[in-house]
């Protein structure tokens, strides 16, 4: 095994980080039903604004020294330069506390001045300001995930968020029952940020060398266009509600069309955490072994992704209306369609995040900007084109030309120096794709109308996995060697388990020929 390896070891650290993935997603969920039982409706939108205030400050202030920190720390690392990776994160923190705290002396001076306006309520500069702590609290925060990420500390990362997301939400949601309302929500942002900084600051205690300073112009020159993609990222989340909302004009049709957007937003857990385990691997690879060694990590990468996105996408797609009902009640089945397109685009979203990642690792930022605001304007474009005619239909439309998009350029700028890998196992993901999903959509079809959503959730799972198992058994989809990748990122409790799991779909015959 390579240094690199040794040092970042992906499977483990995607299991680590899906692990914090399902954490938030979880204390999200909790935190916004226990929210709105809690607070009026009106003090949940104030709640809104201010996350969307906190949101802005951090996307405004980190200017993208995280990721510089993660690449610089992991590239130097593989060169075996310690020392260099210690002034690397000297001086991305002490970077970033001066930014922040220039950021909120100015949005602190101008709280009072906009708050009762915006936020509705004379309180509303304090409750900015106590806001805009917590997300100068959340810089730190994140700038010390990502020297987490940089020297392969995957589990110390998983820690700081354990405590951060879980703490700051519940913390404010006994502060708000407690009688403190959104004062006790905003609270528990600020008390929970601080502890979160503190152990931060505890885990991260010597693990590099930090006895000199690195050049900022360098950092900079990295940091700034993930910076500009990061602002553009940012806006990718509003710019097609904008714009439906402008065209169609009914909030409540914008805002049902809101609800599927993030509710398709969780298949993200199957690529995110593949994408950050990743990037200081591709970064430590590329500055020890060059573009080829970038490749390697990328065909085992895109295989398990193309194998694990795809299928489950279809499936959620070929289901869509029982799962919509579900979640929401019947009141929302007619945004069916738009769900199951934003389902099976998730295979693009998912391969575009991972090749704009592979481009920040080898230091290609200007090309990231490139292809994130290209993309996002062809994909705005198609949705303010398409809305007249197709209405929130367009919507997903213009998501989806904007995941290809990404794809497409993503691939053309990293040429020919990096092969990609994109379409590796992809044929198979297909088959297993139309494998699970056809037979789902039949069984939902003509479930519908006789059981309700919650008895028609069992079958359905049932069918899944028989048609899973069958398919991936008939046409050898999956390998040994697949297996051996997860059983590097469980730990050694769950191997029996994973060895029964893989004698079901590899087969026993296989299994034996591998050993």
């Amino acid at each position: 095994m390579s240094k690199a390896g040794e040092v970042y070891n992906v499977p483990r650290g995607t299991a680590y980080l899906t692990t914090q993935q399902i954490i938030t997603y979880t204390t999200y969920l909790i935190f916004y039903v226990a929210l709105a039982r809690i607070l009026r409706p009106d003090e949940v939108g104030q709640v809104s604004l201010l996350l969307a205030a906190q949101a802005a400050f951090v996307a405004l202030t980190q200017l993208g020294l995280p990721s510089a920190a993660t690449r610089y720390i992991s590239g130097n690392i593989g060169k075996g330069d310690r020392q260099t990776s210690g002034a690397v994160a000297r001086t991305v923190l002490r970077l970033s506390i001066l930014v922040g705290a220039v950021g909120f002396a100015i949005s602190g001076f101008i709280s009072p001045l906009i708050g009762p306006s915006v936020i509705g309520r004379s309180d509303a500069g304090t409750l900015l300001i106590l806001t805009f702590f917590s997300g100068f609290l959340l810089d730190l925060i994140l700038v010390y995930g990502a020297y987490f990420i940089g020297v392969g500390a995957y589990a110390r990362n998983l820690y700081q968020n354990a405590l951060y997301i879980p703490f700051s939400r519940g913390l404010g949601l006994i502060l708000a029952y407690l009688g403190y309302r959104v004062t006790g929500i905003v609270s528990g942002w600020l008390i929970g940020g601080l502890a979160a900084v503190l152990l931060s600051s505890y885990l991260w205690h010597e693990q590099l060398p930090e006895r000199s300073s690195h050049p900022i112009k360098p950092l900079l020159a990295f940091s700034l266009p993930v910076f500009g993609s990061a602002l553009i990222a940012f806006g990718q989340q509003y710019g097609d509600i904008t714009i439906l909302q402008a065209i169609i004009g009914q909030l409540s049709t914008t805002g049902a069309y809101y609800l599927i957007v993030s509710s398709v937003s969780f298949l993200s857990v199957l690529w995110i955490p593949v994408t950050q385990a990743l990037y200081p691997a591709l970064s430590a690879s590329h500055a020890a072994g060059g573009t080829q060694a970038v490749s390697e990590r990328l065909a085992v990468a895109f295989r398990l992704t193309n194998l694990a996105v795809l299928p489950l996408g279809a499936a959620l797609a070929a289901i869509a209306p029982t799962a919509i009902e579900l979640v929401y009640g019947p009141t929302y089945i007619s945004q069916a369609g738009i769900f199951a397109i934003l389902a099976l685009a998730t295979i693009f979203t998912a391969q575009g995040a991972i090749l704009t990642t592979s481009l920040q690792a080898i230091g290609r930022t200007r090309q990231v900007l490139i292809v994130t605001f290209a993309s996002t304007a062809v994909g705005l474009l198609t949705v303010a084109f398409s809305v007249g005619v197709l209405g929130t239909l367009g919507g997903a439309l213009g998501r989806m030309v904007l995941a290809a998009g990404t794809v497409i350029l993503a691939r053309w700028s990293l040429g020919s120096s990096v092969k990609t890998h994109t379409e590796n196992a992809l044929p198979i993901a297909v088959l297993l794709a139309v494998g699970v999903g056809v037979p789902l959509a039949i069984v939902d079809d003509l479930l519908i109308g006789h059981l309700s959503p919650f008895r028609r959730l069992p079958i359905l799972i049932v069918v899944f996995v028989l048609a899973f198992l069958a398919i991936s058994r008939a046409f050898s989809i999956f390998r040994p060697s697949d297996f051996a990748i997860l059983k590097d990122a469980l730990p050694h409790r769950f191997h029996r388990q994973l060895r029964a799991i893989e004698h079901l779909i590899v087969g026993q015959q296989k299994e034996r020929d591998h050993g």
